[in-house]
């Protein structure tokens, strides 16, 4: 029998599921999208949450039955996809069902004009305890900046620096859309001789949990220990909120991964991430 997707609103019974709610931490972006506004939700009413918006579009498959041994399903997701015109995708699945997959491929040979653009793991760290750590001493000319996007001078040090990372993350084709996104977190960046050496972006929160959605030092001036202040200190502003930090990191990001545990953040879980796109 065909998967059935409704539209849903964020009310919907599903969000009171014990499953759903004991995996939350893990599906932090559902809990953001549906306290947004300009998201649509649609759901099975079980184990499958697609958001769409103009900023993405995101398919979270939360259970292990919602794939297992039924790869149609899977293809029932992307058959909706398509005919909702999204052109492009993010699947997201447990690690522990991930191996249950490989016929995603097949897709190609069923006429639904989708390919397997990329797929990696994402590690899902969290702290526990809402202790706050000490901060790594300071150096001279060291200050941390908390990011005014109304000051035209920390707008100016913001762009400076992500152009410096544009070519590293990829923005060549769309670095004003990135800068402007990360503009509108909050920012806090380690100042020193009036130049950013690291910036950490604050995204998303639930009732108990809050994003850092980013980490970034440049590149020629890394193993100075930037990156352990900023994540302490970002660390620390999120525990002053009441809420406990949580992170997403990619698996073969060795020094990231290594940085998350030195810091105190344990590792939860995984997820596997597949993007789509239509063909050419």
């Amino acid at each position: 029998m065909a998967l059935k997707l409704d539209k849903i609103t964020g009310t919907d019974e599903i969000f009171k599921n014990p499953e759903y709610l004991a995996d939350s931490v893990i599906f932090n972006a559902i809990e953001s999208a549906r306290q947004e506004e300009g998201y649509d939700l649609y759901s099975d009413h079980r184990n499958v949450i697609i958001s769409t918006s103009q900023k993405g579009h995101r398919v979270w498959i939360w259970t292990a039955s919602a794939i297992k041994n039924d790869t149609a399903k899977l293809i029932d997701i992307c058959r909706f996809l398509r005919d909702c015109h999204i052109p492009k995708a993010e699947i997201y699945v447990k690690q522990d069902v991930s191996g249950n997959l490989s016929d995603l491929y097949a897709l190609t040979s069923l006429d639904l004009d989708y390919v397997v653009k990329d797929e990696f793991s994402l590690a899902v760290f969290t702290q526990k305890s809402m202790a706050k750590a000490e901060m790594p001493a300071a150096k001279d000319g060291e200050t941390i900046l908390h990011v005014d996007r109304r000051n035209p001078e920390h707008v100016r040090m913001v762009r400076d620096f992500y152009e410096q990372c544009r070519e590293e993350f990829g923005w060549q084709e769309k670095f004003d859309r990135k800068v402007e996104e990360y503009l509108a977190m909050e920012l806090y960046a380690l100042v020193k001789d009036g130049k950013i050496m690291a910036l950490a972006a604050i995204g998303s929160k639930t009732d108990e949990y809050m994003r850092i959605k980013s980490i970034a030092v440049l590149k020629h001036e890394r193993r100075k220990g930037y990156g352990t202040k900023m994540c302490t200190f970002v660390s620390n502003v999120i525990k002053d909120s009441g809420h406990l930090p949580i992170l997403y990191s990619h698996v073969g990001n060795a020094p990231a991964m290594a940085l998350w545990n030195k810091t105190g953040f344990k590792l939860n879980n995984k997820l596997y991430l597949l993007k789509i796109e239509d063909a050419e």
